[in-house]
Protein backbone atom coordinates (compact mmCIF):
# COMPACT_ATOMS: atom_id res chain seq x y z
CA UNK A 1 0.00 0.00 0.00
CA UNK A 2 0.93 3.44 -1.11
CA UNK A 3 0.16 6.98 0.23
CA UNK A 4 1.86 9.52 -1.71
CA UNK A 5 1.53 12.95 0.28
CA UNK A 6 -1.78 12.43 1.31
CA UNK A 7 -3.72 15.20 2.50
CA UNK A 8 -7.12 16.07 4.06
CA UNK A 9 -9.22 19.51 3.62
CA UNK A 10 -12.08 20.41 5.72
CA UNK A 11 -14.44 23.47 5.04
CA UNK A 12 -15.85 25.62 8.16
CA UNK A 13 -17.39 28.58 8.93
CA UNK A 14 -14.44 30.02 9.38
CA UNK A 15 -12.59 28.70 5.94
CA UNK A 16 -10.94 25.31 4.84
CA UNK A 17 -9.10 23.69 7.74
CA UNK A 18 -6.16 21.27 6.75
CA UNK A 19 -6.00 17.83 9.46
CA UNK A 20 -3.88 16.21 7.30
CA UNK A 21 -1.02 17.51 4.96
CA UNK A 22 1.76 15.52 3.25
CA UNK A 23 1.71 11.56 4.50
CA UNK A 24 3.78 9.88 2.22
CA UNK A 25 4.75 6.62 3.23
CA UNK A 26 4.92 3.27 1.70
CA UNK A 27 3.37 -0.34 3.33
CA UNK A 28 5.15 -3.61 2.58
CA UNK A 29 2.73 -6.31 2.59
CA UNK A 30 2.13 -7.99 5.84
CA UNK A 31 3.56 -5.11 7.21
CA UNK A 32 1.78 -3.93 11.02
CA UNK A 33 2.16 -0.06 11.28
CA UNK A 34 0.83 1.84 14.87
CA UNK A 35 -0.30 5.56 13.97
CA UNK A 36 0.05 7.89 17.18
CA UNK A 37 -0.20 11.13 17.55
CA UNK A 38 -2.46 14.10 20.24
CA UNK A 39 -5.99 14.31 19.73
CA UNK A 40 -7.16 16.22 16.70
CA UNK A 41 -3.87 15.22 14.70
CA UNK A 42 -5.88 13.09 11.98
CA UNK A 43 -5.26 9.74 13.37
CA UNK A 44 -9.05 8.68 12.63
CA UNK A 45 -9.14 10.69 9.29
CA UNK A 46 -6.23 8.86 8.40
CA UNK A 47 -7.63 5.74 8.60
CA UNK A 48 -11.23 6.63 7.06
CA UNK A 49 -9.58 7.78 3.97
CA UNK A 50 -7.36 4.28 3.49
CA UNK A 51 -10.67 2.41 3.63
CA UNK A 52 -12.68 4.51 1.86
CA UNK A 53 -14.55 6.03 3.89
CA UNK A 54 -13.35 9.37 3.04
CA UNK A 55 -11.82 11.01 -0.04
CA UNK A 56 -8.35 12.44 0.25
CA UNK A 57 -8.37 16.37 -1.26
CA UNK A 58 -4.73 15.69 -1.81
CA UNK A 59 -2.22 12.81 -2.94
CA UNK A 60 -3.40 9.55 -3.68
CA UNK A 61 -3.95 5.92 -1.92
CA UNK A 62 -3.45 3.29 -3.44
CA UNK A 63 -3.35 -0.75 -2.44
CA UNK A 64 -1.73 -2.98 -5.38
CA UNK A 65 -1.12 0.20 -7.66
CA UNK A 66 -5.11 0.30 -7.48
CA UNK A 67 -6.23 3.18 -6.60
CA UNK A 68 -8.75 2.88 -3.27
CA UNK A 69 -12.51 3.53 -3.98
CA UNK A 70 -14.90 4.49 -1.90
CA UNK A 71 -16.12 1.52 0.67
CA UNK A 72 -13.40 -0.30 -0.85
CA UNK A 73 -13.58 -4.32 -0.57
CA UNK A 74 -9.50 -4.73 -0.49
CA UNK A 75 -10.18 -3.29 3.46
CA UNK A 76 -11.88 -3.72 5.83
CA UNK A 77 -11.94 -2.10 9.78
CA UNK A 78 -13.04 -2.98 13.02
CA UNK A 79 -13.88 0.01 15.82
CA UNK A 80 -13.03 0.72 19.33
CA UNK A 81 -16.89 -0.66 20.48
CA UNK A 82 -17.40 -4.08 18.86
CA UNK A 83 -20.73 -2.98 16.84
CA UNK A 84 -22.53 -6.31 16.96
CA UNK A 85 -25.83 -6.95 15.55
CA UNK A 86 -27.72 -7.68 19.20
CA UNK A 87 -30.34 -9.64 17.61
CA UNK A 88 -27.76 -11.89 15.96
CA UNK A 89 -25.58 -14.92 17.08
CA UNK A 90 -22.19 -14.19 17.06
CA UNK A 91 -21.43 -16.49 14.26
CA UNK A 92 -24.16 -14.78 12.17
CA UNK A 93 -22.57 -11.56 13.11
CA UNK A 94 -19.17 -12.53 11.94
CA UNK A 95 -20.73 -13.61 8.20
CA UNK A 96 -22.01 -10.45 8.11
CA UNK A 97 -18.22 -9.49 6.63
CA UNK A 98 -18.42 -12.18 4.69
CA UNK A 99 -18.35 -11.01 0.34
CA UNK A 100 -21.20 -10.84 -1.41
CA UNK A 101 -22.50 -13.46 -3.00
CA UNK A 102 -20.97 -16.12 -0.75
CA UNK A 103 -22.20 -19.44 -1.03
CA UNK A 104 -24.09 -21.02 2.07
CA UNK A 105 -21.44 -24.06 2.66
CA UNK A 106 -18.05 -21.61 1.80
CA UNK A 107 -20.13 -19.03 4.41
CA UNK A 108 -20.20 -21.78 7.23
CA UNK A 109 -16.70 -22.80 6.09
CA UNK A 110 -14.88 -19.69 6.51
CA UNK A 111 -17.40 -18.48 9.73
CA UNK A 112 -16.21 -21.60 11.85
CA UNK A 113 -12.53 -21.46 10.67
CA UNK A 114 -12.93 -17.44 11.89
CA UNK A 115 -14.68 -18.31 15.11
CA UNK A 116 -11.42 -20.81 15.49
CA UNK A 117 -8.94 -19.06 14.80
CA UNK A 118 -10.09 -16.26 17.39
CA UNK A 119 -11.02 -18.91 20.00
CA UNK A 120 -14.98 -18.54 20.08
CA UNK A 121 -15.91 -21.83 18.54
CA UNK A 122 -17.97 -22.41 21.98
CA UNK A 123 -19.28 -19.48 21.51
CA UNK A 124 -20.98 -19.52 18.17
CA UNK A 125 -24.49 -19.80 18.54
CA UNK A 126 -24.79 -17.01 21.82
CA UNK A 127 -25.85 -13.44 21.52
CA UNK A 128 -23.56 -10.43 21.69
CA UNK A 129 -25.15 -9.68 25.80
CA UNK A 130 -24.11 -13.27 26.46
CA UNK A 131 -20.43 -12.84 26.22
CA UNK A 132 -17.97 -10.26 27.89
CA UNK A 133 -16.42 -7.06 26.21
CA UNK A 134 -13.03 -9.20 24.94
CA UNK A 135 -15.01 -12.16 22.91
CA UNK A 136 -17.34 -9.21 21.43
CA UNK A 137 -14.31 -7.72 20.40
CA UNK A 138 -12.69 -11.19 18.98
CA UNK A 139 -15.89 -11.73 17.19
CA UNK A 140 -15.39 -8.06 16.23
CA UNK A 141 -12.08 -8.54 14.55
CA UNK A 142 -13.59 -12.17 13.20
CA UNK A 143 -15.89 -10.37 11.07
CA UNK A 144 -13.43 -7.99 9.65
CA UNK A 145 -11.51 -10.66 8.48
CA UNK A 146 -13.97 -12.74 6.69
CA UNK A 147 -13.22 -11.00 3.34
CA UNK A 148 -10.01 -11.66 3.21
CA UNK A 149 -8.91 -7.99 3.31
CA UNK A 150 -5.20 -6.82 1.92
CA UNK A 151 -5.24 -4.08 4.34
CA UNK A 152 -6.77 -4.35 7.95
CA UNK A 153 -7.64 -1.04 9.73
CA UNK A 154 -8.15 -1.08 13.30
CA UNK A 155 -9.30 1.85 15.27
CA UNK A 156 -8.31 1.62 19.06
CA UNK A 157 -9.54 -1.50 18.90
CA UNK A 158 -8.25 -2.70 22.45
CA UNK A 159 -9.14 0.54 24.04
CA UNK A 160 -12.56 0.03 26.06
CA UNK A 161 -10.80 -3.40 27.33
CA UNK A 162 -9.60 -3.28 31.01
CA UNK A 163 -5.50 -3.61 31.06
CA UNK A 164 -5.48 -7.57 31.42
CA UNK A 165 -8.20 -8.18 28.48
CA UNK A 166 -6.07 -5.71 26.26
CA UNK A 167 -2.77 -7.31 26.92
CA UNK A 168 -4.47 -11.05 26.00
CA UNK A 169 -5.66 -9.23 22.75
CA UNK A 170 -2.50 -8.52 21.43
CA UNK A 171 -1.24 -11.71 21.90
CA UNK A 172 -4.15 -12.55 19.71
CA UNK A 173 -3.85 -10.07 17.54
CA UNK A 174 -0.49 -11.41 16.63
CA UNK A 175 -1.40 -15.04 16.83
CA UNK A 176 -3.86 -13.98 13.99
CA UNK A 177 -1.58 -11.73 11.80
CA UNK A 178 0.87 -15.33 12.04
CA UNK A 179 -1.90 -17.15 10.52
CA UNK A 180 -3.17 -14.72 8.07
CA UNK A 181 -0.76 -12.05 7.50
CA UNK A 182 -2.68 -9.19 6.07
CA UNK A 183 -1.08 -5.57 6.35
CA UNK A 184 -2.57 -3.56 9.34
CA UNK A 185 -2.75 -0.42 9.81
CA UNK A 186 -3.44 0.48 13.57
CA UNK A 187 -4.96 3.65 15.40
CA UNK A 188 -4.03 3.58 19.16
CA UNK A 189 -2.90 5.81 21.98
CA UNK A 190 -1.33 3.68 23.83
CA UNK A 191 2.67 3.69 22.87
CA UNK A 192 3.51 0.56 24.61
CA UNK A 193 0.75 -1.48 22.30
CA UNK A 194 2.07 0.75 19.19
CA UNK A 195 5.98 -0.66 20.11
CA UNK A 196 4.75 -4.40 21.78
CA UNK A 197 2.79 -4.68 17.64
CA UNK A 198 4.25 -2.99 15.23
CA UNK A 199 7.16 -2.84 12.75
CA UNK A 200 6.92 0.82 12.79
CA UNK A 201 5.33 3.50 14.24
CA UNK A 202 4.07 6.70 12.45
CA UNK A 203 4.02 9.89 14.35
CA UNK A 204 1.82 12.44 13.63
CA UNK A 205 1.78 15.98 14.60
CA UNK A 206 -1.28 18.25 15.19
CA UNK A 207 -1.44 20.97 13.03
CA UNK A 208 -2.93 23.12 14.66
CA UNK A 209 -1.83 22.70 18.07
CA UNK A 210 -1.00 25.98 20.45
CA UNK A 211 1.82 24.97 21.74
CA UNK A 212 4.76 24.75 19.94
CA UNK A 213 6.59 21.45 18.94
CA UNK A 214 9.17 20.61 21.77
CA UNK A 215 12.79 20.12 20.46
CA UNK A 216 13.65 16.56 21.00
CA UNK A 217 15.51 15.15 23.15
CA UNK A 218 19.30 14.32 22.75
CA UNK A 219 19.11 10.45 22.28
CA UNK A 220 22.55 8.30 23.12
CA UNK A 221 23.03 5.44 20.51
CA UNK A 222 22.69 1.86 21.83
CA UNK A 223 24.78 -1.11 21.71
CA UNK A 224 25.02 -3.41 18.41
CA UNK A 225 23.00 -5.77 20.51
CA UNK A 226 19.44 -3.53 21.09
CA UNK A 227 18.57 -3.73 17.01
CA UNK A 228 19.31 -0.05 16.65
CA UNK A 229 22.21 2.31 15.73
CA UNK A 230 20.07 5.13 17.81
CA UNK A 231 16.95 6.13 18.69
CA UNK A 232 14.94 8.33 16.33
CA UNK A 233 12.84 9.11 13.01
CA UNK A 234 13.49 6.90 10.40
CA UNK A 235 12.89 7.84 6.23
CA UNK A 236 9.91 7.31 4.49
CA UNK A 237 10.20 3.99 4.28
CA UNK A 238 11.44 3.36 7.86
CA UNK A 239 14.92 2.78 6.47
CA UNK A 240 16.98 3.64 9.72
CA UNK A 241 17.66 6.64 11.32
CA UNK A 242 16.22 9.67 10.24
CA UNK A 243 18.97 11.65 7.97
CA UNK A 244 18.62 15.36 6.74
CA UNK A 245 18.28 13.92 2.79
CA UNK A 246 15.11 11.93 4.00
CA UNK A 247 13.51 14.14 7.14
CA UNK A 248 9.89 14.33 7.21
CA UNK A 249 8.48 17.34 6.33
CA UNK A 250 8.55 19.86 9.06
CA UNK A 251 4.92 21.77 8.03
CA UNK A 252 3.64 17.90 7.25
CA UNK A 253 1.44 15.56 9.27
CA UNK A 254 4.32 13.10 10.04
CA UNK A 255 6.64 14.02 12.87
CA UNK A 256 8.57 10.81 12.62
CA UNK A 257 8.52 7.40 11.20
CA UNK A 258 10.16 5.36 13.66
CA UNK A 259 10.93 1.32 12.75
CA UNK A 260 10.45 -0.97 15.98
CA UNK A 261 13.63 -3.32 16.55
CA UNK A 262 13.54 -6.84 17.29
CA UNK A 263 10.74 -9.80 16.39
CA UNK A 264 7.45 -10.47 17.48
CA UNK A 265 6.00 -11.19 20.84
CA UNK A 266 8.96 -8.50 22.08
CA UNK A 267 10.62 -8.17 25.70
CA UNK A 268 8.45 -4.98 26.39
CA UNK A 269 11.16 -4.29 29.25
CA UNK A 270 13.56 -4.46 27.06
CA UNK A 271 16.33 -1.53 26.52
CA UNK A 272 15.56 -0.56 22.77
CA UNK A 273 12.16 -0.79 23.48
CA UNK A 274 12.15 1.20 27.08
CA UNK A 275 14.13 3.91 25.28
CA UNK A 276 11.81 4.48 22.25
CA UNK A 277 9.16 4.63 24.44
CA UNK A 278 10.92 7.70 25.80
CA UNK A 279 11.42 8.94 23.16
CA UNK A 280 7.63 8.82 21.65
CA UNK A 281 6.51 9.94 24.55
CA UNK A 282 8.68 13.26 24.35
CA UNK A 283 7.41 13.70 21.10
CA UNK A 284 3.74 13.57 21.87
CA UNK A 285 4.81 16.61 24.96
CA UNK A 286 4.49 13.75 27.71
CA UNK A 287 6.80 14.99 30.12
CA UNK A 288 8.96 11.72 31.66
CA UNK A 289 11.11 11.94 35.00
CA UNK A 290 14.49 9.72 35.59
CA UNK A 291 13.55 7.56 38.80
CA UNK A 292 16.09 7.80 41.38
CA UNK A 293 17.83 4.46 42.24
CA UNK A 294 17.40 3.72 45.85
CA UNK A 295 19.81 2.26 48.17
CA UNK A 296 19.89 -1.65 47.82
CA UNK A 297 18.06 -3.22 50.76
CA UNK A 298 20.34 -4.85 53.40
CA UNK A 299 19.76 -8.77 54.10
CA UNK A 300 17.86 -7.35 57.98
CA UNK A 301 15.63 -4.91 56.26
CA UNK A 302 14.45 -7.99 53.35
CA UNK A 303 13.88 -10.01 56.44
Amino acid sequence: MRLAEVGRTFPTKDGARTVLRGVDVALSPGEIVAVVGPSGCGKSTLLRLIGGLDRATAGSITVDEASVQAHDESTAIAFQEPRLLPWRTIAQNVALGLPRGTKKAAARARVAELLELVGLTHAAEQRPREVSGGMAQRASLARALARSPRVLLLDEPFGALDALTRLKMHDLLLEIHRAQPTTIVLVTHDVEEALYLADRVLLLRNLHATQPERPRAKVVALGSGSGIGALGSAGPHGSGPEHPAHAPDRTGSVARVVTVPGARPRDRAARAITDLRTSLLDGLGVHHHTTLTSTPLTTKETA
